[in-house]
């Protein structure tokens, strides 16, 4: 029934928002059938590319793809759905490529570490994720991309190969070894672990992308203490979301990161490195299924100390929950309490740091009232305050339009 009052707010009455909140609560229940689950998914996907929003839309797209690929009609409707929304369709929109190539990237750190410790079926497991992301990525690519993507399965395919034919008794035998040290060199793990042409300068998320890589790299080299140090510095980045009042998107996702790499590192502590990293594989493909490799951007994130950064996203999601309380005033919330909190903390943060408390070698900058952090924190404010004021007159709308730049 629930199923079904959401198939009608999406199809019949074009409530997305609505239909969104059913499909997601339906989701959450405990032992959902197979059935209800993937028409949930797909459905959840259609709601999201209705209202614009195409990175979630993606990511349940590719959900119902990867866990229900036997699932009829909605495992060809899903992807007849990702390829809708490829480059081709919608050429400024390439988050379903970042987000997949971020994945890769995971991927390949776990497959570096498996390989180095022989680990066999770990290794398979990883290569496995990966040719699945690849074979469905290139039905979406084109040109240069779609032969870097074609070169990669290739490789990970003849690696795979070799782990197949080696021998129980000698699994790092001379053919292995000589894969091994070719898929190590290769253009394609390359391809995979390039962070740095998806990377946006003003990606709130990219301190937590730099601590996982890190974290995946101490585990490789079984350093315990690095991996105790990335997992306390990731937390650090996620608590403030996390802590930050109403559930989001965003405080979901970074709890999840945090409350992963915790456990990464407890197993680590006391040597237990392949379970540790047993649990970094099975955390990386729980993230990439839950949220894509969902990202947060926050404008003009390079104008800010690296200390005020966690303070901002804080502010951040308090104006993303002002936008859902106007895009959704069914669900009875305040966008004005959220908007007049925001400015609050922007008082505090300017409080904090422009007058040099806590200062540490980053932050003097940031005393100065010209520099460009501080210019940004003004007009975040003047923003605020003109949605706030087209509010109280009562002109939704409005409002929305000019909150939508700082959606998350």
């Amino acid at each position: 029934m629930a199923l079904e009052e959401g198939a009608w707010r999406e199809e019949v009455s074009g409530h997305y928002n609505g239909a969104i909140r059913i499909h997601e609560q339906l989701l959450e229940r405990p032992a959902l059938p197979d059935r209800i689950r993937v028409e949930a998914l797909h459905r959840l996907g259609i709601c999201y590319s209705m209202k614009g929003n195409f990175t979630p839309a993606v990511a349940r797209f590719l959900q119902v793809v990867r866990e229900f690929p036997d699932a009829e009609p909605f495992a060809q409707k899903a992807s007849h759905n990702l390829l809708l929304l490829s480059p081709e369709s919608n050429p400024s929109d390439r988050s379903w490529f970042r987000d997949e190539r971020l994945f890769l990237g995971d991927l390949a750190l776990v497959l570096d570490a498996a390989l180095t410790h022989s680990e066999t079926h770990a290794a398979r497991e990883a290569i496995g994720e990966a040719v699945g992301a690849l074979r469905m990525m290139r039905r979406q690519l084109t040109g240069e991309d779609l032969q870097s993507a074609d070169r990669t399965l290739a490789a990970l395919e003849s690696l795979e190969t070799s782990l197949d034919t080696s021998l129980p008794s000698d699994p790092a035998g001379p053919r292995t070894m000589s894969q091994n040290v070719a898929w190590t060199r290769g253009k394609g793990r390359a391809w995979m672990l390039d962070r740095v042409s998806l990377a946006a300068p003003d990606d709130a998320n990219a301190a937590i992308l730099e601590c996982r890589d890190r974290l995946a790299r101490a585990l490789l080299a079984q350093d315990a203490a690095e991996v105790r140090h990335q997992a306390g510095r990731a937390a650090r980045w996620a608590e403030p979301v996390v802590r930050a009042g109403r559930e989001s998107l965003t405080a979901s996702y970074r709890g999840l990161v945090e409350e992963s790499m915790a456990a990464v590192a407890a197993r680590a502590s006391v040597g237990r490195f392949a379970e540790a990293r047993a649990v970094w594989f099975q955390s990386t493909r729980t993230l990439n299924r839950a949220f894509g490799a969902f990202t947060l951007h926050v404008p003009g994130l390079s104008d800010f100390p690296e200390e005020v950064r966690p303070a901002l996203v804080s502010v951040l999601t308090r104006i993303e929950e002002a936008l859902h309380a106007i895009e959704s005033p069914e669900n009875g919330a305040d966008p004005q309490a959220f908007l007049s909190e925001a400015l609050v903390r922007l008082r505090e943060i300017e409080a904090q740091w422009g007058a040099g408390r806590g200062a540490t070698p980053s932050v003097p900058a940031f005393s100065d009232p010209d520099a460009p952090g501080r210019q940004r924190l003004r007009r975040w404010a003047e923003d605020w305050r003109a949605v706030l004021a087209t509010l109280r007159a009562g002109d939704l709308p409005r409002a929305r339009q000019l909150l939508k730049p700082y959606e998350l």
